[in-house]
């Protein structure tokens, strides 16, 4: 004992309390290297318990750390946790170094990290949000970084959806946040429980605002929801002009985006979510042309708190908090219906509260009409492809509430997601695999789909052919990589593929006039991604170099193919060199 240094005479007590102030995790392994005692001290020191949660903010389920957290700290060996997650970081990071360097398997990698769940989040954030600009391959790091997150993010909604097809209890504000996580996710990672939070706090905010609130008949509390919304402008819209925007689809931008926009689905969804908080039964009707909200009296009680002795009409009120704070009339709501083409003997299938299923269904209708609105010229600040790609993952999953129809929804949107994959979600393929794959058992598609994945797959893994430029040098004027802008349509774009004259099939030949070109068909034609995520097959002819610099959004495009923006030589370094080595 005379031996040890002084500090390790101290009685073990004081010693952890030592190790206990060590800054890192660095620091701690070190103290443990001095000596076995100071070892042993170490593994079993709670200081590891502080690393676990100040190294990782995001933890996969299977760790139960809200349950390790309410337990005794000595219950988990904390250690054992922290050197799990290391090695889960070590060999994410790894993946991710290996998928940079080749497309071959590039994929395939990039499933295999995500499959992690979010034991990997963290690593991936910190590559998305830390990677310093002078990083020579900044913009593959943060794209890849952002796109394995997508996956992630994507599979958590598919997920829920699903849950909600096999018949769990998903609230609607749940199953409206799944499409928002692939629109927003990437920005807004914890969606699902923001929202929670935020409804939370409206509905806490209500009953400090209204001290006798729980005094109140139904009736009082529905409407008293319903002001303080409209009050504090997080339902309806001013705008009329407004009223298909994208953004309006999703319940996260109405609670947190200013202005708080929405349409009336998504306002009636945050007035039934508070409302429940709030202790009253409140469901989205699902009226035509207009969604209200449905309350109902506690059992034995009338709306206004009297003894149960009603009719249903005194049971039961509907509120359209996207228009109004008073109640919808029953004979206005029985107006309602008829002007929205229903007859009098089918009302009363509208008027009770509908299906979660059925709302969400609904809503992913409402976002592909807003897509087409956006590509038809409506301004929009949100990404399109991610807002259709979400409805058609919800319509295929979901497919209708009626069993009989369910199928045949499902394939009228298969093709589409299909596409969708293909040209923006290659990495998706697994989640076609496990979630698609078992609701077309039966049928001709699923033979379809599965080989067609199976050939992304085999295209992932496959050696990219090499194009050389040889003797095409002098023809091919522009390179992998140069930015620029087109003459006649003036949309902006990079150049990812080229070829030394079209070799696009007749027919589209046919259709896009390259015969009328001055080059024609001779002429040499370029892949490339527009400004919009579009894929287009360009002529030579119709290229106009930019000197740059390109704005954030193709920057961010750019990460997929290019390694960084060359402010020297006005273009992408290449990232796709094993298929374009000349470049």
């Amino acid at each position: 004992m005379d031996n040890l240094p002084g500090l390790l005479q101290l009685p073990d007590e004081l010693l952890d309390s030592v190790i206990s102030q060590l800054a890192t995790p660095s620091d701690t392994v070190h103290f443990g290297l001095t000596c076995k005692h100071a070892h042993t001290l170490v593994g079993a020191s709670l200081v590891w318990r502080r690393h676990c949660l100040t190294q990782w903010q995001h933890w996969a389920p299977q760790h139960e750390l809200p349950v390790k957290l309410a337990q005794p700290p000595l219950h988990t060996d904390w250690r054992q946790l922290y050197g799990e997650r290391v090695n889960t970081d070590r060999t994410a990071a790894g993946l991710f170094e290996s998928l940079l360097l080749s497309q071959q398997n590039r994929v395939q990698r990039m499933q295999e990290i995500a499959v992690k769940g979010h034991d990997v989040q963290d690593l991936l954030l910190r590559l998305k949000n830390e990677t310093p600009d002078e990083a020579e391959d900044v913009l593959a790091r943060r794209w890849h970084a952002e796109a394995t997150l997508g996956i992630i993010h994507r599979t958590t909604a598919v997920k829920l959806w699903w849950r909600l097809h096999l018949g769990d209890d998903i609230t609607l504000e749940e199953a409206l946040s799944a499409n928002d996580i692939f629109v927003l996710g990437v920005d807004r990672a914890e969606i699902f429980e923001d929202v929670k939070i935020e409804l939370d706090r409206h509905a806490q905010r209500i009953r400090e605002m209204a001290a006798d609130f729980d005094e109140f008949s139904t009736r009082q509390r529905a409407v008293t929801i319903a002001e303080y919304l409209i009050a504090e402008g997080l339902v309806g819209n001013p705008d009329p002009a407004t009223y298909h925007a994208l953004r309006n689809n999703f319940i996260s931008v109405a609670l947190f985006d200013e202005p708080h926009t929405s349409l009336p689905l998504q306002s009636v969804a945050i007035y039934c979510a508070v409302a429940r908080r709030l202790g009253i039964d409140a469901r989205a009707s699902n009226v035509p042309g207009h969604v209200l909200a449905v309350v109902t009296a506690p059992p034995g009680q009338s709306l206004d708190g009297e003894p149960d002795t009603a009719s249903d009409r005194q049971r039961r009120m509907h509120m359209d908090p996207w228009r109004q704070s008073n109640e919808v009339t029953p004979d206005e709501l029985s107006l309602r219906l008829m002007h929205a083409g229903v007859l009098p003997y089918r009302h009363n299938d509208y008027i009770g509260g509908a299906d979660t299923l059925e709302m969400v269904l609904r809503t992913s209708r409402n976002i592909l009409r807003s897509v087409e609105s956006a590509r038809l010229g409506s301004p929009t600040q949100m990404d399109v492809e991610a807002a259709q790609y979400s409805a058609l993952w919800s319509m295929v999953i979901l497919g209708d509430s009626s069993p009989a129809l369910a199928t045949p929804r499902r394939l009228q949107c298969l093709q589409f997601l299909i596409v969708g994959l293909q040209k923006n979600y290659p990495e998706d393929s697994v989640l076609i695999m496990d979630k698609v794959l078992p609701l077309l058992e039966g049928l001709p598609e699923h033979d379809l789909v599965s080989e067609f994945v199976e050939h992304m797959r085999e295209d992932d893994a496959r050696d990219k052919i090499q194009k050389t430029r040889g003797e095409n040098e002098s023809r091919v004027q522009y390179r992998i990589g140069h930015y620029f802008q087109h003459k006649r349509y003036q949309y902006r774009g990079f150049i990812v593929g080229w070829d030394p004259n079209c070799v696009a099939d007749p027919g589209w030949i046919e259709r896009m006039g390259v015969g009328d070109l001055p080059g024609g068909r001779g002429q040499p034609f370029y892949n490339i991604v527009g400004d919009d995520r579009s894929s287009r097959y360009v002529a030579e002819e119709n290229i106009q170099l930019l000197e740059g610099p390109p704005s954030q959004d193709i920057l961010r495009l750019a990460g997929r193919f290019f390694k960084r923006w060359d402010e020297n030589e006005k273009r992408f370094v290449s990232n796709i060199r094993d298929e374009y080595p000349d470049d």
